[in-house]
């Protein structure tokens, strides 16, 4: 007949069996991972590294200094930042996944097996934390680059763009002369007025011509000048 002490004798018995089977695995598993920390951490900041590397040269390429040639000085200098802070966060990642770290380790051998053991743990521990902590840097920097293309982007759309203009003259063909006094009466080959200095070398030259040139009532416009129509420019200094 088996008794109730028999019973949990025997449930005893298997959960130590199980417990027995179980821990090993457990164990080793444990710490190898516990070993393998900061191999870890530099496998995470690789990671980080790679996707910020793809989208930085995205943003990079956007924020060329071709295209915010024309911009304002500061859409321009947010641009600037905006760059700076992309390479700054490659260099921090770089950083974290490739430089080695100095160990607590001392020189000195270990005493016995857990001397042993406690200094190879707080050697991966202190490894990974270093680097963690490098990867918390780089991080903030790419999030300070985020901010600064941001602006810059919203800078972009919402600014005009800076237009440099100088007061001078510019001699047209006879036939353009002719069709402009449509919007200015007084148009002749000699149009006098502000020349956007950015359109010179474009195959439009722009001209703001004043009213009191065109005529009474009239108010200021911009001619769109064909190349071709153009003769000759004169610039006069401010």
């Amino acid at each position: 007949m088996i008794t109730s002490a028999d019973t949990g004798g025997n449930a005893a018995d298997e959960r130590d069996l199980v417990l027995d089977a179980v821990l090993g695995p457990a164990t080793e598993a444990y710490y190898s991972e516990r070993v393998r920390s900061g191999s870890g951490a530099r496998i995470r900041a690789q990671a980080a590294q790679s996707t910020v590397t793809l989208f930085a040269g995205g943003i990079v390429a956007a924020l060329t200094f071709t295209q915010l040639a024309d911009s304002p000085p500061v859409t321009r200098w947010a641009g600037v930042a905006a760059v700076a802070l992309w390479l700054l966060s490659a260099v921090l990642y770089l950083r974290a996944v490739a430089q080695p770290v100095s160990s607590l380790a001392s020189g000195d051998r270990a005493r016995d097996r857990l001397d042993l053991l406690d200094k190879v743990l707080r050697r991966a521990d202190y490894e990974a934390s270093q680097v963690d902590r490098r990867q918390r840097h780089a991080n903030v920097a790419v999030c300070a680059a985020l901010v600064a293309s941001v602006v810059t982007f919203a800078l972009a759309t919402f600014v005009e763009p800076e237009t440099e203009t100088a007061r001078g003259v510019v001699v047209v063909s006879p036939s353009f002369a002719e069709q402009s006094r449509a919007l200015c009466p007084r148009a002749a080959a000699r149009i006098t007025g502000r020349i956007d200095e950015a359109s010179v070398g474009s195959p439009f030259l722009r001209v703001t011509v004043s009213g009191r040139e065109c005529g009474p009532g009239s108010t200021d416009i911009q001619l769109v000048i064909p190349r071709a129509a153009v003769l000759a420019i004169a610039l006069k200094g401010e």
